[in-house]
């Protein structure tokens, strides 16, 4: 589709399901950049972040979060808890309907779209990515290993209005997972009308949220790369309004370049370089940033002498926390600890509820001559330490390599490599140490521990037992100090040495306001967004 016959078709939407639009800031038209192509729309199969800002916009998902990281409500006008925990129903708001580029228009949406969008998530055919994340829901493994139907599934729709989802066990954080994109709903009959293409082009998808998808345009030979989403009139209502007419999302690496060839002043983009906000870019732009992201030293799990639990605080006490604080980049955060202030626990930071506390660890160089003499086949000053040329804090490699030769006389060099070659090295495992930068896609402290736990290639019975009981925590308040105990034993045992808490930041318009974003699944809202 051109872009005169879209700009045309967003004319005749202003006639669909027409609502009144007096609110200060309402119709703005909002210029944004994704760095790739979205590589697949179908919310229970999408992981990257480009797909899943597209689906955040045109999928009603029942929560949302604000841009602190509040939970706030979408599709889902009210909902209750049971008071043991298990049970929580949903009831959705008036007039939501299904939008799509092909014209099938108004079909309404109902409790029985959530219903199949989570029965499409545990059935084994399907081959979602999200089973592990929605677990908790009553007989999901069952359903999911075929033990049980899938009409056994703990998610029922009681009416067109009304949803009900069962647990196995309580989880406190449960509804920040109604957040996230996988959660969004499904309409069956539209799905199986794609013939197995749902998400994959502009005529195959339909959508339930702030905006339809008028336009997907994409050639990796050519420049005019752009989607272009409208909104949904009959989808902006009292209470949920969606303040801007229209969004465009430019395909572009380079959004300097992008901009000046289509004339155009991106209204919100994400960086990850403080270097960028040059003082030309301050006078346009508010910075705000999210620190989301752990960088931490990891040790080989399958190098003997590391399983050690004393080896490896011995090589964590020979380097110097004072260096480390001196390579860090304005891009990074020295920490100690591994959960970043991203994180929250009853919508307040983890970290502000337990802060920043710098740790020693005790070693001893006799310890790790012992260990040499143990292993006299090893040759320890062959030793590599594996390096992403995308780290933030480069500088922290050769600050380490330098300790190790200081005080262990151990002589280890590292290895920059390309993101790509890099996660090849550590899946052959042509290692014995790393840097590497954690993130979990989704805000919840628990799984965060566990992608640091993963990471490290260790296993321990104890910590798995602790991450089991966090996730069946009924009261936030017990979850917190269980989240606490759980960080401080991974790091007690020297599974993992905190490096830097990495940050990302979110440049907008100074007269924008009320774009929110979301520093795990890396998306941006634009329902809520205003021009001053």
């Amino acid at each position: 589709m051109s872009r005169a016959v879209y700009l045309i078709s967003a004319l005749a939407m202003l006639f669909f399901c027409a609502c009144s639009d007096k609110d200060e800031g309402a119709d703005g038209e909002f210029y944004a950049v994704i760095s790739r192509n979205p590589e697949n729309l179908d919310p229970q199969m999408a992981m990257d972040s480009q797909s899943m800002t597209v689906i955040r916009n045109t999928y009603a998902l029942l929560m949302d979060t604000d841009g602190d990281g509040r939970l706030i409500n979408g599709s889902a006008e009210s909902y209750s808890v049971s008071s043991d925990g298990l049970v929580y129903t949903f009831k959705l708001r008036d007039g939501l309907c299904w939008f799509g580029y092909d014209g099938r228009n108004g079909v309404p949406l109902t409790a029985y779209d959530y219903e199949y969008a989570f029965q499409r998530i545990f059935d084994p055919d399907t081959h979602s990515p999200y089973t592990e994340l929605f677990s908790a829901i009553k007989n999901s493994r069952a359903v999911y290993g075929k033990v049980k139907s899938i009409s056994e599934l703990g998610v029922k729709a009681a009416d067109e209005k009304t949803l009900v989802i069962e647990l196995e066990s309580p989880d406190c954080d449960f509804l920040k997972l109604l957040s996230h994109t996988a959660s969004a709903p499904c309409n069956k009959e539209l799905f199986l009308s794609t013939q197995g293409r749902y998400g994959l082009s502009a005529a195959d998808c339909y959508s339930c949220g702030a905006f339809y998808l008028s336009d997907w345009n994409y050639d990796p030979y050519w420049n005019d790369n752009h989607i272009t989403l409208e909104r949904i009139n009959c989808n902006s209502t009292e209470g949920y309004k969606t303040y801007p007419s229209l969004i465009n999302l430019e395909i572009t690496s380079d959004r300097q370049a992008q901009e000046k060839k289509s004339n155009f002043k991106t209204d919100a983009y994400i960086s990850d370089s403080f270097a960028h906000y040059d003082k030309e870019t301050a006078k346009d732009y508010e910075i705000k940033e999210y620190v989301n992201e752990s960088s931490c030293l990891f040790l080989s799990a399958d190098f003997e002498p590391f399983s050690d639990k004393n080896v490896r605080k011995a090589l964590y006490s020979s380097i110097g926390r004072e260096t480390l604080k001196e390579a860090l980049s304005e891009d990074s955060v020295y920490s100690d600890n591994i959960i970043p202030p991203s994180i929250t626990v009853s919508n307040k930071s983890f970290r502000e509820l337990f802060p920043l506390t710098e740790r020693t660890f005790s070693g001893s160089k006799s310890l790790w001559k012992n260990m040499l003499a143990e292993y006299p086949s090893i040759d320890f000053n062959s030793s590599t330490l594996l390096v992403s040329d995308e780290l933030n804090s480069q500088p922290l490699s050769y600050a380490i390599t330098a300790d190790f030769q200081k005080e262990l006389d151990l002589y280890c060099q590292a290895v920059f490599m390309n993101e790509s070659d890099y996660r090849k090295a550590l899946s052959a495992e042509e290692h014995i140490l790393s840097i590497d930068t954690v993130d979990c896609g989704v805000n919840l402290s628990e799984a965060f521990l566990e992608a640091v736990y993963e990471r490290s290639g260790y296993e321990d019975s104890e910590f798995e037992a602790m991450l089991s009981q966090i996730r069946q925590c009924p009261d936030l308040n017990t979850k917190k100090d269980m989240v606490s105990k759980a960080e401080n034993y991974l790091i007690d045992n020297a599974y993992v040495l905190p490096l830097s808490f990495e940050k990302k930041y979110l440049l907008t318009l100074k007269d924008t306001r009320d774009i929110y974003y979301d520093p795990y699944t890396e998306t941006m809202l634009f329902k809520y967004a205003k021009k001053d």
